[in-house]
């Protein structure tokens, strides 16, 4: 029963965590927007938007890119260090953007 108990304040607690982290640090972002843009539509022709993409094609891309499956020298040297979590947050972001700027 403890168990029980336990694993249910644990699933509770990080599910309010999730919900206070639904807005990504800037820090994370910030140095995306260089490239992709603040609105997730880039400026240039050779970088993709990200803006409305499927959360799960960007989570596996940057996964890629990070243990070097899909190689893009910059792209991995952005990824190296986030953490999984890092990764989600990113992708969730851009998945969450519209897919036209706003005007």
């Amino acid at each position: 029963m403890r168990f029980v108990l336990a694993t249910i304040v644990l699933a509770l607690t990080a599910s309010f965590a999730l919900a206070q982290e639904r807005q990504p640090r800037r820090d994370l972002i910030i140095e995306c927007m260089a490239c992709h843009g603040d609105d997730g539509i880039a400026k240039d022709r050779e970088v993709p938007h990200l803006a409305g993409q499927n959360y799960d094609y960007l989570l596996k891309q940057l996964r890629d890119f990070q243990r070097g499956r899909r190689p893009h020298k910059e792209m991995r040297v952005m990824s190296r260090l986030l953490t999984d979590f890092e990764l989600a947050e990113i992708a969730d972001f851009y998945a969450r953007l519209p897919r036209e700027p706003k005007p």
